[in-house]
C-alpha cells in the first residue's frame, strides 16, 4: 500500500496564537504529529511506501519525513487541498490511502485502518453529527455521498480515504481533467471526485467508522489539547482493544 499524507497547508484557522507552526509539527504525546503518523504506518505496514505533500514551511518538515517521497505544492499560499492532490497525481498509480496531515489517530485505530479488508474505504465518525461538518451518507455498507449542506448524513468525514488501484486511477484522472479545463476554484474540495467514484459501477467505497476509537482532527488551536487528551495512550486500551 502507498500512503499519501497531505501536509502543505498553512493552517490559517489556527490564527496567530500558534505562532505559525505547521499543524503537522504539533507535539502529540512527545512526538510531532507527522512523525507519529509515520511511526504508525511503518509499524503496521513494513513495506509502506509513503509520499508526503509539503508546502508551507516545508523545509522544517522535510527532515522528519526521511525515507518518504516528498512532493511540493509551490502554490500552497493561494490554493487548497485539490492542488496538493493534483501535484501528487503521479502517486495514484497503485492502491493508495490518502491521509490529511492534521488528523491524529490512536495506535489502535491506525492498526485497524491499515488492516481493513475493504479495497476502497472512507473514514467517518458516526458519533459526530454536525451539519456544519463535511459529512458522509451511507446505504448499507456503501458510501453514497460526501459533502456539505445535506440531510440524512451518517457522520462526519474523518480525513482518510483508501482507494483501490482502479479507484486511484479514476480519482487522479477526474481531478486532472477538472484542473486542466480551468474549472478549479483555489479553495474547492474534492467532493466532485468522490461523486465520480460513487457513480462508477465497479467501485464501492466502504464506510470505516472511527467512533469507537480516540482520534481528533486539528482545525483550531482549541483542538490541540483535545487531541493530546484523547490520544493519551494510557486510555487507548479502552478503544475496543
Amino acid at each position: 500500500m502507498r500512503y499519501l499524507i497531505l501536509a502543505a497547508g498553512m493552517g490559517k484557522r489556527m490564527g496567530e496564537a500558534h505562532a505559525g507552526i505547521p499543524k503537522c509539527l504539533i507535539d502529540i504525546g512527545g512526538e510531532p504529529l507527522i512523525g507519529r503518523l509515520l511511526r504508525q504506518l511503518r509499524r503496521n505496514d513494513a513495506q509502506a511506501d509513503v509520499h508526503v505533500v509539503l508546502g508551507y514551511k516545508g523545509e522544517t518538515i522535510a527532515p522528519l519525513v526521511e525515507g518518504c517521497r516528498i512532493i511540493v505544492n509551490p502554490f500552497f499560499d493561494v490554493t487548497g487541498i485539490n492542488a496538493s492532490l493534483w501535484f501528487a497525481r503521479d502517486s495514484f498509480d497503485r492502491p493508495l490511502m490518502v491521509i490529511h496531515g492534521d488528523v491524529v489517530l490512536s495506535d489502535a485505530l491506525a492498526a485497524d485502518l491499515i488492516a481493513a479488508k475493504a479495497d476502497s474505504l472512507v473514514g467517518y465518525d458516526s458519533s459526530v453529527l454536525d451539519p456544519r461538518e463535511i459529512n458522509v451518507a451511507l446505504s448499507g455498507e456503501r458510501v453514497t455521498r460526501l459533502g456539505v449542506n445535506f440531510a440524512g448524513y451518517a457522520g462526519a468525514y474523518a480525513g482518510v480515504i483508501r482507494l483501490s488501484a482502479p479507484a486511484a486511477r479514476l480519482f487522479a484522472d477526474t481531478l486532472d481533467r477538472r484542473v486542466r479545463r480551468g474549472f478549479n476554484e483555489a479553495r474547492t474540495y474534492y467532493f466532485f471526485v468522490v461523486r465520480r467514484l460513487i457513480a462508477e459501477p465497479g467501485i464501492t467505497l466502504a464506510p470505516f467508522d472511527f467512533a469507537r476509537y480516540p482520534w481528533k482532527e486539528i482545525d483550531y488551536v482549541g483542538d490541540i489539547a483535545a487531541a493530546r487528551s484523547c490520544i493519551d495512550e494510557r486510555t487507548s486500551a479502552a478503544d475496543g482493544r
